[in-house]
This record gives C-alpha cells, sequence and structure tokens, in this order.
C-alpha cells in the first residue's frame, strides 16, 4: 500500500492545505498523472502519481490542511489490495470526522447552544414563544419591551434580525496567512524608515513609447534599480539581526496582486539580463502567479523588492521590507505636473514618488538619500538611460 503524504515545497513550509483531488476513492491512476492539488503559504502544485494504481483512500479533505509528511491518502497497488475491507472501515471513520464548523459558527447557533441550560420562567407573550420555537432560538436572551419586560413578537423578530446581521469568522487563506505573519514579523523587527522624492519619468515614458513600447514600465524601472544595486551592495543584502550579508549577484523580487494576495516573484542576475529577457522573465512570472502556477525557486532569493502601484490611484505609500532584505522600492502613480524650471520658465512634466523604505540598522539616512537621487539621475538624464538600457539609436 502506498502512501500518500503532505509534501514540503521549501525549508519554511510547515503543513499544506489540499486544493483538489483529481481521482476519487476507487479510481484508477497511472503513473505521472494529476493526483492532487497542495497549495503552500506560498505556492500551489500539482503532485503527480509516483505509481500505477487505485485510489485506495482519502484522508484530508478539499479545504482541509495537514503538516508536512502527515498521510493524506492511500493508494492500492493492486486490485485486491483496493479490495481489502481493514482500511476502508479505517477511511470511513476518518473521512467521515466532523468539519471545523466552529469557525463559521454565528451567534444564532451560539444562542441555540444556550437554549438547553436555560431554565426558568420567562414572560412571553404566546406568539412571541412560538416564534422563538419555530427560529430555534432561547427566548430568554431576548430582551422585551412590553408591559413589566414581557417579551412580544416584534422583539423576537427584532433579535432573529440582528443575529443575522452578525459577521461570520473565517480563517486566513494559506497565502494571506503568510503575509499576515511575514510582514508583522519584518515591521517589529526592523527600524523601517522611507525617503521620499518625486521622480521625472518624462524621458523614461518617451523613450519606451518611441523605442520600445512593449516593454513594460516595471521592467525599465527594474533594469535601471539593477544598475543603482551595483553601486550600492549596502542595499543588496540580507539582515538577520547579527550578520550582514551582502550579495555578489543583482535578484530582484516584485510585488504582484494575485487578487487574493500578494506575491513576490523574483527575477535572477537582473543586471546582467537585456532589457528584452527581463521584460519576458517579469511577464512569465507574472503570469504564473495570477494562474498559480509559480514553482518554489520562482520565489525564493530576492535581494531588493521593487513594487509598483504606479497603475493604479496612490501617489504616495511606505512599503514593507519583504523578509530579511534591507531595501524595498516603492513607486506611485504618474501624473502631469506644471514645473517651474531653473530659468522661470514652465513646462508640462510627467511626475511620480518613489518611495525608498529601509532597515535603519544598516542604512543610514543620507546614502539612501544618495541611493534615490542616483536611481532619479538615470531615470531623468536620457543619455544615462540609454546607457542603462542598452538601448542603440
Amino acid at each position: 500500500m502506498f502512501e500518500i503524504r503532505m509534501p514540503k515545497f521549501g525549508l519554511s513550509m510547515e503543513a499544506g492545505t489540499v486544493i483538489k483531488w483529481y481521482k476519487h476513492v476507487g479510481d484508477q491512476i497511472q503513473k505521472g498523472e494529476a493526483l492532487v492539488e497542495i497549495e503552500s503559504e506560498k505556492i500551489t502544485n500539482v503532485i503527480e502519481s509516483p505509481i500505477d494504481g487505485f485510489i485506495k483512500a482519502i484522508l484530508v479533505q478539499e479545504g482541509e490542511s495537514k503538516e508536512v509528511g502527515a498521510i493524506i491518502g492511500y493508494i492500492a497497488e493492486t486490485k485486491e489490495e483496493l479490495d481489502k475491507e481493514e482500511l476502508e472501515q479505517e477511511t470511513k471513520t476518518e473521512t467521515t470526522l466532523p468539519q471545523k464548523e466552529e469557525e463559521t459558527k454565528t451567534s444564532h447557533t451560539d444562542a441555540t447552544t444556550l437554549q438547553s441550560g436555560q431554565k426558568g420562567f420567562v414572560s412571553a407573550s404566546p406568539r412571541a414563544k412560538a416564534l422563538a420555537k419555530e427560529y430555534g432560538i432561547d427566548i430568554s436572551e431576548v430582551v422585551g419591551t412590553g408591559p413589566n419586560g414581557r417579551i412580544t413578537e416584534k422583539d423576537v423578530l427584532d433579535f432573529v434580525e440582528k443575529q443575522k446581521q452578525q459577521v461570520k469568522k473565517e480563517p486566513l487563506s494559506p497565502l494571506r496567512k503568510e503575509i499576515s505573519e511575514k510582514l508583522s514579523k519584518t515591521y517589529h523587527s526592523s527600524v523601517l524608515v522611507t525617503n521620499i522624492t518625486k521622480v521625472d519619468m518624462t524621458e523614461l515614458l518617451e523613450l519606451k513609447a518611441n523605442t520600445v513600447p512593449e516593454v513594460s514600465v516595471t521592467a525599465i524601472l527594474i533594469k535601471c534599480l539593477a544598475k543603482v544595486l551595483l553601486k550600492y551592495p549596502e542595499f543588496n543584502a540580507h539582515f538577520d539581526g547579527t550578520y550582514l550579508e551582502k550579495f555578489s549577484t543583482v535578484n530582484i523580487g516584485f510585488a504582484v496582486d494575485t487578487g487574493v494576495g500578494l506575491i513576490v516573484p523574483v527575477i535572477k542576475n537582473a543586471d546582467k539580463l537585456s532589457l528584452v529577457e527581463l521584460n519576458n522573465n517579469l511577464k512569465n512570472l507574472t503570469e504564473k502567479a495570477r494562474t498559480n502556477k509559480l514553482t518554489t525557486e520562482d520565489v525564493e532569493g530576492s535581494h531588493f523588492t521593487i513594487t509598483n502601484l504606479g497603475m493604479m490611484r496612490t501617489d504616495i505609500f511606505t512599503p514593507v521590507l519583504n523578509s530579511e532584505e534591507v531595501g524595498i522600492l516603492g513607486v506611485g502613480r504618474s501624473t502631469k505636473e506644471l514645473v517651474v524650471k531653473d530659468d522661470n520658465t514652465t513646462t508640462i512634466r510627467t511626475m511620480a514618488y518613489f518611495s525608498l523604505s529601509y532597515d535603519h540598522r544598516i542604512i543610514d539616512g543620507a546614502m539612501a538619500a544618495r541611493f534615490l537621487g542616483d536611481l532619479a539621475e538615470v531615470i531623468e538624464n536620457k543619455s544615462l538611460l540609454k546607457e542603462t538600457l542598452e538601448i542603440k539609436f
């Protein structure tokens, strides 16, 4: 009998959630065929069957979680094993265990539970008592507004309506739970400071429109960011509270809104990729993030993160560090502004706020200011921008 166990997708994975079983008990399955879809805190993977056989038992139902290594099902290697009774009885016992209903119970249910323990005289009209029985509520929970506190029909109906409006408690999804824990840990274990400056995006947007319209603004910004990170290795690093680890490669994570939570795929060796290669990687990883196809390798190894809300209606925000990284760049919306030049004439330029958050234990404010200033200069200076993007004219 083959044991199907909860897999481990990464070093930090402690438990997984069964999203979908592709086979039912009794179904035949071939080696390499899709067996079960598992979601960890970071990614979702489809697990293929390692053997030929028959689904003997499913011990963890869709939506349920189990720790890594726990048995979640069995595959019988022969028809004879499938027909044995012992495990079937065990399976029935496992699979008929009650679900975690307590997490979604409402106060309405709580009131019903209390009813069995409540005894004694309650002043209520016959119609009120009948309604309470009809709705399954404990009438002693209802506050009467009639003479001498007598409970009326309206009191019961008001009570029932109030119970319907109670907010249900739901557990966080694995992804949202991971985001919550990581951001809380980072926020409380670092000295987070943010420098903000306004950057002239006009040259960059004109260059993109006229030369590389198929390349995204985020890809261009990552290319510029990679150049500046090479000049400031203190930002291309991790700090665990004791040791600072500087990296020789420039791996840049970028935040992707999946609709159900934020995830950060990583572009490896961003400084060595051409603009087109970088843009292709960006598109590919974004698509995988939004279709739950990211692998563990896709989300590990980030040294510095960029989060771009420029396409949304957010001008300024202060991003929180990603894990042990010491810096993160936030990019706000680009808007046209009337700018006064040095000769006091005016012009219309496209401007955006850049927010550089960093761990002040490692990075001084002056160094962060220089980093942000150099990044702005690369973006605003046409010659530097062409050189950085390696665009030939």
